[in-house]
């Protein structure tokens, strides 16, 4: 009886340490899909902010909120483009951008692109 009850105790030892790798496993999945997503978006907000300059010359500032159907279910992100002139090289201007996904979530992940206007 006594080597029963001490089988089970090590079998929930280890099943509750697979289930804590298999969680910790699970959330730095989930971090690593958020970290894709919002360095597409970033480059997405850069192209964005390009065609936007053709459109209209003088834009300088966006905030582009992104729904959720057009990217996961119940997950948004917010885009904000800008475009100021080049610090070191006045003549030339710069399109910065930010993109944050998941939006409101204690995981969100924040990226930072900036690229000289062709």
């Amino acid at each position: 009886m006594v080597f029963a009850l001490m089988a089970i105790l090590v079998a929930s030892m280890l099943i509750a340490a697979l289930l804590r790798t298999t969680a910790m496993s699970h959330r730095q999945l989930k971090r690593d899909e958020y970290r894709l997503q919002a360095n597409l978006l970033a480059d997405a907000g850069c192209d964005r902010a390009l065609v936007l300059l053709k459109i209209k010359p003088d834009f300088t500032t966006e905030e582009w909120k992104v729904p959720a159907e057009q990217l996961s279910p119940d997950r948004t992100a917010t885009v904000r483009l800008s475009v100021t002139n080049d610090t070191t090289q006045p003549e030339r201007r710069m399109v910065s951008v930010i993109a944050e996904y998941p939006t409101g979530h204690p995981d969100l992940v924040r990226v930072t692109r900036s690229r000289p206007v062709p």
